[in-house]
Protein backbone atom coordinates (compact mmCIF):
# COMPACT_ATOMS: atom_id res chain seq x y z
CA UNK A 1 0.00 0.00 0.00
CA UNK A 2 2.99 2.36 -0.04
CA UNK A 3 2.96 4.97 -2.78
CA UNK A 4 5.29 7.81 -3.66
CA UNK A 5 4.14 10.26 -6.31
CA UNK A 6 5.79 9.67 -9.65
CA UNK A 7 7.95 6.76 -8.43
CA UNK A 8 6.04 3.96 -10.22
CA UNK A 9 4.62 5.99 -13.12
CA UNK A 10 7.36 4.93 -15.54
CA UNK A 11 6.50 1.24 -14.96
CA UNK A 12 3.03 1.59 -16.45
CA UNK A 13 1.72 2.82 -19.76
CA UNK A 14 -0.46 5.40 -18.06
CA UNK A 15 -1.65 8.85 -19.04
CA UNK A 16 -0.94 12.14 -17.37
CA UNK A 17 -3.24 13.09 -14.51
CA UNK A 18 -6.57 14.28 -15.94
CA UNK A 19 -9.28 16.29 -14.22
CA UNK A 20 -12.34 14.58 -15.70
CA UNK A 21 -14.77 17.43 -15.09
CA UNK A 22 -12.58 20.17 -16.60
CA UNK A 23 -11.45 18.05 -19.54
CA UNK A 24 -14.92 17.02 -20.71
CA UNK A 25 -16.51 20.39 -20.07
CA UNK A 26 -14.01 21.91 -22.47
CA UNK A 27 -14.50 19.13 -25.01
CA UNK A 28 -18.31 19.28 -24.80
CA UNK A 29 -18.27 23.00 -25.55
CA UNK A 30 -16.36 22.33 -28.77
CA UNK A 31 -18.65 19.47 -29.91
CA UNK A 32 -21.97 20.74 -28.57
CA UNK A 33 -23.81 20.64 -31.90
CA UNK A 34 -22.69 17.10 -32.63
CA UNK A 35 -24.11 15.71 -29.38
CA UNK A 36 -27.29 17.78 -29.35
CA UNK A 37 -30.47 15.75 -29.55
CA UNK A 38 -32.21 18.62 -31.34
CA UNK A 39 -29.91 18.49 -34.37
CA UNK A 40 -30.73 15.64 -36.78
CA UNK A 41 -27.91 13.14 -37.33
CA UNK A 42 -27.77 13.44 -41.13
CA UNK A 43 -24.77 13.13 -43.40
CA UNK A 44 -24.84 16.87 -43.99
CA UNK A 45 -24.86 17.74 -40.27
CA UNK A 46 -22.02 15.30 -39.54
CA UNK A 47 -19.90 16.71 -42.36
CA UNK A 48 -20.53 20.26 -41.14
CA UNK A 49 -19.52 19.28 -37.60
CA UNK A 50 -16.32 17.72 -38.93
CA UNK A 51 -15.59 20.82 -41.02
CA UNK A 52 -15.53 18.83 -44.28
CA UNK A 53 -16.87 20.38 -47.50
CA UNK A 54 -17.32 17.84 -50.32
CA UNK A 55 -20.14 17.42 -52.77
CA UNK A 56 -22.48 14.41 -52.96
CA UNK A 57 -20.64 12.77 -55.87
CA UNK A 58 -17.32 12.86 -54.00
CA UNK A 59 -19.00 11.49 -50.90
CA UNK A 60 -20.45 8.51 -52.80
CA UNK A 61 -17.06 7.78 -54.37
CA UNK A 62 -15.36 7.99 -50.95
CA UNK A 63 -17.86 5.56 -49.44
CA UNK A 64 -17.23 3.07 -52.24
CA UNK A 65 -13.45 3.25 -51.87
CA UNK A 66 -13.61 2.93 -48.07
CA UNK A 67 -16.21 0.16 -47.95
CA UNK A 68 -15.23 -2.84 -45.83
CA UNK A 69 -16.37 -5.05 -48.72
CA UNK A 70 -13.10 -4.14 -50.44
CA UNK A 71 -11.16 -5.85 -47.65
CA UNK A 72 -12.35 -9.38 -48.48
CA UNK A 73 -10.92 -11.92 -50.93
CA UNK A 74 -12.59 -14.92 -52.63
CA UNK A 75 -13.03 -18.00 -50.39
CA UNK A 76 -11.98 -16.03 -47.31
CA UNK A 77 -12.46 -17.84 -43.99
CA UNK A 78 -15.38 -16.38 -42.08
CA UNK A 79 -14.27 -15.09 -38.68
CA UNK A 80 -16.46 -15.77 -35.67
CA UNK A 81 -16.07 -13.73 -32.50
CA UNK A 82 -17.55 -16.38 -30.23
CA UNK A 83 -14.85 -18.19 -28.28
CA UNK A 84 -16.51 -21.59 -28.78
CA UNK A 85 -16.09 -21.20 -32.56
CA UNK A 86 -12.36 -20.50 -32.32
CA UNK A 87 -11.23 -24.11 -32.75
CA UNK A 88 -13.50 -24.61 -35.76
CA UNK A 89 -12.12 -21.43 -37.31
CA UNK A 90 -8.52 -22.63 -36.87
CA UNK A 91 -9.22 -25.99 -38.50
CA UNK A 92 -10.96 -24.36 -41.46
CA UNK A 93 -7.89 -22.21 -41.94
CA UNK A 94 -5.98 -25.31 -43.08
CA UNK A 95 -8.07 -25.38 -46.28
CA UNK A 96 -6.36 -22.25 -47.64
CA UNK A 97 -5.06 -23.00 -51.13
CA UNK A 98 -1.29 -23.07 -51.67
CA UNK A 99 0.64 -20.41 -53.55
CA UNK A 100 -1.14 -17.36 -52.05
CA UNK A 101 1.49 -14.76 -51.05
CA UNK A 102 -0.57 -12.96 -48.35
CA UNK A 103 1.32 -13.11 -45.04
CA UNK A 104 -1.92 -13.12 -43.03
CA UNK A 105 -3.05 -16.33 -44.73
CA UNK A 106 0.36 -17.92 -44.17
CA UNK A 107 0.08 -17.11 -40.46
CA UNK A 108 -3.44 -18.57 -40.38
CA UNK A 109 -2.13 -21.85 -41.85
CA UNK A 110 0.54 -21.97 -39.14
CA UNK A 111 -2.09 -21.28 -36.50
CA UNK A 112 -4.10 -24.28 -37.80
CA UNK A 113 -1.30 -26.56 -36.58
CA UNK A 114 -2.22 -25.85 -32.94
CA UNK A 115 -3.51 -28.90 -31.09
CA UNK A 116 -6.94 -29.15 -29.54
CA UNK A 117 -5.36 -29.21 -26.09
CA UNK A 118 -3.68 -25.86 -26.77
CA UNK A 119 -6.99 -24.40 -27.87
CA UNK A 120 -8.72 -25.56 -24.70
CA UNK A 121 -6.03 -23.93 -22.58
CA UNK A 122 -6.47 -20.55 -24.29
CA UNK A 123 -10.14 -20.37 -25.28
CA UNK A 124 -11.27 -18.54 -22.12
CA UNK A 125 -8.69 -15.76 -22.21
CA UNK A 126 -10.86 -13.30 -24.11
CA UNK A 127 -13.38 -10.99 -22.51
CA UNK A 128 -17.09 -11.27 -23.26
CA UNK A 129 -19.23 -8.19 -23.87
CA UNK A 130 -22.52 -8.04 -22.00
CA UNK A 131 -25.66 -7.09 -23.92
CA UNK A 132 -28.70 -5.71 -22.11
CA UNK A 133 -32.34 -5.87 -23.13
CA UNK A 134 -33.98 -2.62 -24.19
CA UNK A 135 -36.63 -2.04 -21.51
CA UNK A 136 -39.18 0.75 -21.36
CA UNK A 137 -37.49 3.56 -19.42
CA UNK A 138 -39.59 6.48 -20.57
CA UNK A 139 -40.58 7.36 -17.01
CA UNK A 140 -37.02 7.34 -15.66
CA UNK A 141 -34.39 10.04 -15.29
CA UNK A 142 -32.55 10.60 -18.56
CA UNK A 143 -28.89 11.66 -18.85
CA UNK A 144 -27.94 14.42 -21.28
CA UNK A 145 -25.80 13.42 -24.29
CA UNK A 146 -22.77 15.62 -24.71
CA UNK A 147 -22.87 16.65 -21.04
CA UNK A 148 -22.74 13.41 -19.08
CA UNK A 149 -19.50 11.40 -19.01
CA UNK A 150 -19.13 7.62 -19.29
CA UNK A 151 -16.12 6.17 -17.44
CA UNK A 152 -14.86 2.62 -17.94
CA UNK A 153 -13.21 0.96 -14.93
CA UNK A 154 -11.40 -2.38 -15.06
CA UNK A 155 -11.76 -4.41 -11.85
CA UNK A 156 -9.29 -7.24 -11.23
CA UNK A 157 -9.65 -10.38 -9.15
CA UNK A 158 -8.09 -10.28 -5.66
CA UNK A 159 -4.48 -11.36 -5.46
CA UNK A 160 -2.06 -12.57 -2.81
CA UNK A 161 0.92 -10.45 -1.85
CA UNK A 162 4.35 -12.01 -2.21
CA UNK A 163 7.58 -10.80 -0.67
CA UNK A 164 10.13 -9.85 -3.32
CA UNK A 165 13.29 -11.92 -3.41
CA UNK A 166 15.92 -11.15 -6.07
CA UNK A 167 17.11 -14.75 -6.13
CA UNK A 168 13.62 -16.11 -6.89
CA UNK A 169 11.68 -13.17 -8.26
CA UNK A 170 8.17 -14.08 -9.42
CA UNK A 171 5.58 -11.92 -11.05
CA UNK A 172 2.17 -11.72 -9.38
CA UNK A 173 -0.50 -13.07 -11.72
CA UNK A 174 -3.31 -10.54 -11.91
CA UNK A 175 -6.53 -11.58 -13.63
CA UNK A 176 -9.29 -9.30 -14.87
CA UNK A 177 -12.68 -9.86 -13.27
CA UNK A 178 -14.83 -7.44 -15.28
CA UNK A 179 -15.09 -3.95 -16.70
CA UNK A 180 -17.69 -1.54 -15.33
CA UNK A 181 -19.12 1.52 -17.02
CA UNK A 182 -20.45 4.32 -14.83
CA UNK A 183 -21.74 7.86 -15.25
CA UNK A 184 -19.57 10.75 -14.15
CA UNK A 185 -22.39 12.05 -11.94
CA UNK A 186 -22.44 8.83 -9.92
CA UNK A 187 -20.16 8.09 -6.99
CA UNK A 188 -17.41 5.72 -5.97
CA UNK A 189 -19.94 4.09 -3.64
CA UNK A 190 -21.97 3.13 -6.73
CA UNK A 191 -18.83 1.50 -8.15
CA UNK A 192 -18.31 -0.46 -4.95
CA UNK A 193 -21.90 -1.73 -4.90
CA UNK A 194 -21.41 -3.15 -8.40
CA UNK A 195 -18.16 -4.99 -7.66
CA UNK A 196 -18.72 -8.71 -7.09
CA UNK A 197 -16.25 -10.76 -5.06
CA UNK A 198 -16.40 -14.26 -3.57
CA UNK A 199 -15.21 -12.87 -0.23
CA UNK A 200 -18.48 -10.93 0.04
CA UNK A 201 -20.72 -13.99 -0.39
CA UNK A 202 -20.16 -15.87 2.87
CA UNK A 203 -18.44 -15.66 6.23
CA UNK A 204 -15.63 -18.19 6.70
CA UNK A 205 -16.73 -20.35 9.65
CA UNK A 206 -15.40 -23.78 10.56
CA UNK A 207 -18.32 -26.21 10.26
CA UNK A 208 -16.34 -29.46 10.28
CA UNK A 209 -18.35 -30.85 13.22
CA UNK A 210 -21.65 -30.36 11.41
CA UNK A 211 -21.01 -29.79 7.68
CA UNK A 212 -24.19 -28.28 6.28
CA UNK A 213 -24.30 -26.09 3.16
CA UNK A 214 -26.61 -23.35 4.32
CA UNK A 215 -26.42 -19.71 3.27
CA UNK A 216 -26.37 -17.37 6.24
CA UNK A 217 -25.73 -13.62 6.36
CA UNK A 218 -23.22 -12.60 3.69
CA UNK A 219 -19.91 -11.03 4.65
CA UNK A 220 -20.88 -7.91 2.70
CA UNK A 221 -23.95 -7.49 4.91
CA UNK A 222 -21.98 -7.89 8.14
CA UNK A 223 -18.62 -6.29 7.34
CA UNK A 224 -19.52 -3.20 5.32
CA UNK A 225 -16.31 -1.20 5.61
CA UNK A 226 -14.01 -0.67 2.64
CA UNK A 227 -12.06 1.95 0.74
CA UNK A 228 -10.62 2.98 -2.62
CA UNK A 229 -7.06 4.27 -2.75
CA UNK A 230 -6.71 6.65 -5.70
CA UNK A 231 -4.01 9.29 -6.26
CA UNK A 232 -2.86 9.47 -2.63
CA UNK A 233 -6.40 9.64 -1.17
CA UNK A 234 -8.31 6.98 0.77
CA UNK A 235 -12.01 7.10 -0.12
CA UNK A 236 -13.78 5.32 2.75
CA UNK A 237 -17.28 3.85 2.78
CA UNK A 238 -18.96 5.37 5.84
CA UNK A 239 -22.61 4.95 4.83
CA UNK A 240 -23.50 2.93 7.91
CA UNK A 241 -23.00 3.68 11.63
CA UNK A 242 -21.08 0.42 12.00
CA UNK A 243 -18.64 1.23 9.19
CA UNK A 244 -15.02 1.80 10.14
CA UNK A 245 -12.11 3.65 8.58
CA UNK A 246 -10.02 0.72 7.34
CA UNK A 247 -7.37 3.11 6.07
CA UNK A 248 -6.54 4.43 9.56
CA UNK A 249 -4.06 1.67 10.43
CA UNK A 250 -2.32 2.13 7.05
CA UNK A 251 -2.03 5.89 7.48
CA UNK A 252 -0.68 5.50 11.02
CA UNK A 253 1.85 2.95 9.77
CA UNK A 254 2.91 5.31 6.95
CA UNK A 255 3.20 8.30 9.30
CA UNK A 256 5.45 6.36 11.68
CA UNK A 257 7.80 5.65 8.76
CA UNK A 258 7.59 9.09 7.11
CA UNK A 259 6.01 7.61 3.99
CA UNK A 260 3.92 9.96 1.89
CA UNK A 261 1.10 12.28 2.87
CA UNK A 262 -2.35 10.74 2.44
CA UNK A 263 -5.76 12.38 2.46
CA UNK A 264 -9.16 10.87 3.26
CA UNK A 265 -12.62 11.41 1.77
CA UNK A 266 -16.01 9.70 1.66
CA UNK A 267 -16.64 7.50 -1.35
CA UNK A 268 -20.40 8.09 -1.12
CA UNK A 269 -19.81 11.84 -1.59
CA UNK A 270 -17.17 11.59 -4.31
CA UNK A 271 -18.48 11.92 -7.86
CA UNK A 272 -16.58 10.07 -10.55
CA UNK A 273 -16.16 13.20 -12.67
CA UNK A 274 -14.59 15.05 -9.72
CA UNK A 275 -11.58 12.71 -9.70
CA UNK A 276 -8.15 13.54 -11.05
CA UNK A 277 -6.76 10.25 -12.32
CA UNK A 278 -4.16 8.71 -14.58
CA UNK A 279 -5.73 6.34 -17.08
CA UNK A 280 -3.98 2.99 -17.23
CA UNK A 281 -2.48 3.28 -13.74
CA UNK A 282 -3.49 0.67 -11.09
CA UNK A 283 -5.17 1.75 -7.87
CA UNK A 284 -6.64 -0.31 -5.03
CA UNK A 285 -10.08 -1.32 -3.80
CA UNK A 286 -9.98 -2.97 -0.36
CA UNK A 287 -12.80 -4.69 1.53
CA UNK A 288 -13.27 -7.41 4.15
CA UNK A 289 -10.21 -6.07 5.93
CA UNK A 290 -7.56 -7.71 3.73
CA UNK A 291 -9.12 -8.50 0.34
CA UNK A 292 -7.58 -6.19 -2.25
CA UNK A 293 -8.41 -5.67 -5.92
CA UNK A 294 -6.55 -3.57 -8.45
CA UNK A 295 -8.75 -1.14 -10.36
CA UNK A 296 -7.76 0.73 -13.49
CA UNK A 297 -9.52 3.63 -15.18
CA UNK A 298 -9.44 2.38 -18.73
CA UNK A 299 -11.37 4.93 -20.78
CA UNK A 300 -13.79 7.84 -20.63
CA UNK A 301 -15.96 9.63 -23.16
CA UNK A 302 -19.06 11.78 -23.46
CA UNK A 303 -22.42 10.07 -23.51
CA UNK A 304 -23.95 10.08 -27.00
CA UNK A 305 -27.37 9.46 -28.53
CA UNK A 306 -26.60 5.81 -29.27
CA UNK A 307 -25.98 4.98 -25.59
CA UNK A 308 -28.56 3.92 -23.03
CA UNK A 309 -29.60 7.29 -21.60
CA UNK A 310 -31.46 6.00 -18.51
CA UNK A 311 -29.50 6.91 -15.38
CA UNK A 312 -30.79 3.78 -13.62
CA UNK A 313 -28.95 1.62 -16.18
CA UNK A 314 -25.61 2.60 -14.64
CA UNK A 315 -23.27 1.46 -13.30
CA UNK A 316 -23.36 -1.68 -15.38
CA UNK A 317 -21.02 -4.53 -16.31
CA UNK A 318 -19.67 -3.81 -19.79
CA UNK A 319 -17.37 -6.81 -20.25
CA UNK A 320 -16.61 -9.86 -18.12
CA UNK A 321 -13.83 -12.41 -17.96
CA UNK A 322 -15.21 -15.98 -17.92
CA UNK A 323 -14.65 -17.76 -14.63
CA UNK A 324 -12.76 -21.06 -14.83
CA UNK A 325 -14.50 -23.58 -12.59
CA UNK A 326 -12.48 -25.35 -9.89
CA UNK A 327 -12.88 -29.11 -9.61
CA UNK A 328 -12.52 -31.56 -6.75
CA UNK A 329 -8.88 -32.46 -6.02
CA UNK A 330 -9.87 -36.07 -5.27
CA UNK A 331 -12.11 -37.18 -8.14
CA UNK A 332 -11.41 -34.34 -10.59
CA UNK A 333 -14.96 -34.64 -11.94
CA UNK A 334 -17.34 -32.59 -9.84
CA UNK A 335 -17.18 -28.92 -8.83
CA UNK A 336 -15.78 -27.83 -5.49
CA UNK A 337 -18.22 -27.50 -2.60
CA UNK A 338 -15.90 -27.72 0.44
CA UNK A 339 -12.45 -26.51 1.49
CA UNK A 340 -10.42 -28.16 4.25
CA UNK A 341 -7.35 -26.76 6.01
CA UNK A 342 -4.85 -28.27 8.48
CA UNK A 343 -6.02 -31.76 7.50
CA UNK A 344 -3.48 -34.21 8.95
CA UNK A 345 -4.61 -36.95 6.53
CA UNK A 346 -4.01 -34.96 3.35
CA UNK A 347 -0.85 -33.76 1.54
CA UNK A 348 -2.58 -30.59 0.28
CA UNK A 349 -3.38 -27.54 2.37
CA UNK A 350 -5.90 -26.25 1.56
CA UNK A 351 -7.68 -29.12 -0.17
CA UNK A 352 -10.80 -28.76 -2.34
CA UNK A 353 -13.59 -31.37 -2.28
CA UNK A 354 -16.85 -32.01 -4.04
CA UNK A 355 -19.81 -32.95 -1.83
CA UNK A 356 -19.43 -36.71 -2.26
CA UNK A 357 -15.66 -36.93 -1.78
CA UNK A 358 -15.75 -34.60 1.21
CA UNK A 359 -18.29 -36.71 3.11
CA UNK A 360 -16.86 -40.11 2.15
CA UNK A 361 -13.21 -39.28 2.97
CA UNK A 362 -13.58 -37.14 6.09
CA UNK A 363 -16.54 -38.77 7.88
CA UNK A 364 -17.72 -42.21 8.95
CA UNK A 365 -21.44 -42.36 9.65
CA UNK A 366 -21.43 -38.61 10.15
CA UNK A 367 -18.53 -38.64 12.63
CA UNK A 368 -15.45 -36.53 11.85
CA UNK A 369 -12.18 -38.40 11.17
CA UNK A 370 -8.97 -36.80 12.38
CA UNK A 371 -8.30 -33.11 12.89
CA UNK A 372 -9.14 -30.50 10.25
CA UNK A 373 -11.19 -27.39 9.61
CA UNK A 374 -13.88 -27.30 6.94
CA UNK A 375 -15.47 -24.35 5.17
CA UNK A 376 -18.18 -24.16 2.50
CA UNK A 377 -16.76 -23.07 -0.84
CA UNK A 378 -18.45 -19.71 -1.53
CA UNK A 379 -18.92 -20.29 -5.24
CA UNK A 380 -22.15 -22.27 -5.26
CA UNK A 381 -25.62 -21.57 -6.59
CA UNK A 382 -27.41 -20.64 -3.36
CA UNK A 383 -24.88 -17.99 -2.33
CA UNK A 384 -24.60 -16.55 -5.85
CA UNK A 385 -28.40 -16.28 -6.10
CA UNK A 386 -28.44 -14.50 -2.75
CA UNK A 387 -25.75 -12.07 -3.97
CA UNK A 388 -27.73 -11.34 -7.14
CA UNK A 389 -30.85 -10.60 -5.09
CA UNK A 390 -28.88 -8.21 -2.86
CA UNK A 391 -27.53 -6.33 -5.91
CA UNK A 392 -31.04 -6.04 -7.35
CA UNK A 393 -32.28 -4.71 -3.99
CA UNK A 394 -29.52 -2.07 -3.97
CA UNK A 395 -30.33 -1.07 -7.55
CA UNK A 396 -34.04 -0.76 -6.75
CA UNK A 397 -33.30 1.41 -3.72
CA UNK A 398 -31.28 3.84 -5.90
CA UNK A 399 -34.18 4.21 -8.34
Amino acid sequence: MTYQKGFYDHLYNSSQKINLNDYFQEYASLKKNFYSGEQPRTQKSILETMGVTIDEEELIMLKEYCSIDNLTVPDEVEVSRHHRSLYKEIIEGSSIPAGIPLQTLKDLKNTAKYTKATWRATKYRSEISIKYDDADKSDQQIASPGEEVLVYIRVYAPFKHRSYNKSSAQLIKVSLSNMLVILGSQTLADVRDKISCLCDLSIATDVSKKPVLKAGPSAKEVYKSGFFFIEGTFYNDMRGPENKDNSLVIREWATARNIGSFDTALMEETRIDSLKVKFGFPWVYQHQGNCEHLIVFGDARLLNLNDDLAVSSYPRIHRIKPYINRYCMTCGIFSVRWITTDNERLPHDPCFFCESCFKSYNYIQGEKIGSFSAYPYPFHAELIERGIKNNKTNDSAKK
